[in-house]
C-alpha cells in the first residue's frame, strides 16, 4: 500500500515537472493582462504536436509549439475576489468575437461551473468544467480596451457576475473571461515569459492537489 502511494506521488510530481518544463520551453507569446495585481498561474493549453514529437522535445529540451494557452490573474479560490482568464489561440479556430452568443455562453458557463466546483471544494471537478454553455439571461454591452498600446472598443457579454470579451491581434484570437468586473480600460500586451505562471501553477498544485501520504 505504502509503495503504491509513493509511486502515485512520484508520478504526480513528474507530471508537474513535465508540464512546467514543457511550457518553459514554449516559443509562444500569448497575450496577458498588463498591470494586474495578485497571484498568477497557468490555465489550460493545447498543442497539435504528436506524442512522438512531444517525447523527442522533452528528451532534447527542444522548443515547444502551442495551439492555445490561457493565463489566470487573481486569487483562483477566493470567489469574492476578481479573477481574469486570458486565452490566446493560434490555430485559427476562434475567429468570432464575444458578440457571438454561442461562444460567449460557452465561456461564461465554463467559468460559472469552475467556481461552483471551487465552492464545493470539489478539486477534481475544477479541471473538467467544459460541459454545457450558460443558459442566460445575458447582458450585451461594450467596453474600451488597449491592445499593444492601441485603443479600441469591443463587444462584451455578461452573465451573473461574469463577463467575456474577445479581440484579434496579429495572428492570435484572444478571449477574456472575468469573474467580477474588469478594471476600466484593461490593457493587454504580449507576455514575454511564462515563468511566473509556471511557478504559480506549481505552487498551487503542490498545495491543493498533493496526493495522500502513507499513514
Amino acid at each position: 500500500m505504502k509503495a503504491s502511494v509513493h509511486l502515485r506521488e512520484a508520478m504526480w510530481r513528474r507530471q508537474i515537472q513535465f508540464r512546467t518544463s514543457r511550457l518553459r520551453r514554449s516559443t509562444a507569446q500569448p497575450f496577458g493582462l498588463t498591470g494586474a495585481d495578485g497571484p498568477v498561474m497557468l490555465g489550460d493549453e493545447s498543442s497539435s504536436t504528436g506524442l512522438i514529437a512531444e517525447i523527442r522535445a522533452a528528451l532534447t529540451h527542444a522548443p515547444v509549439t502551442l495551439d492555445s494557452i490561457s493565463l489566470l490573474y487573481g486569487d483562483h479560490l477566493d470567489l469574492s475576489a476578481p479573477l481574469v482568464e486570458v486565452s490566446t489561440r493560434w490555430d485559427g479556430t476562434s475567429q468570432r468575437g464575444a458578440g457571438d452568443l454561442p461562444l460567449a455562453a460557452r465561456e461564461l458557463g465554463r467559468a460559472a461551473r469552475r467556481d461552483e466546483a471551487i465552492a464545493r471544494e470539489d478539486w477534481k471537478a475544477i479541471g473538467g468544467h467544459w460541459g454545457e454553455p450558460a443558459a442566460g439571461p445575458f447582458v450585451p454591452g461594450s467596453t474600451d480596451i488597449t491592445v499593444n498600446g492601441n485603443r479600441s472598443q469591443v463587444h462584451t457579454v455578461s452573465y451573473r457576475h461574469y463577463q467575456t470579451l474577445s479581440f484579434q491581434a496579429e495572428d492570435a484570437a484572444v478571449t477574456v473571461v472575468s469573474r467580477h468586473p474588469l478594471p476600466d480600460l484593461p490593457c493587454f500586451d504580449l507576455v514575454t515569459s511564462l515563468e511566473p505562471f509556471c511557478s504559480g501553477w506549481a505552487r498551487f498544485t503542490e498545495h491543493y492537489y498533493q496526493p495522500p501520504r502513507p499513514a
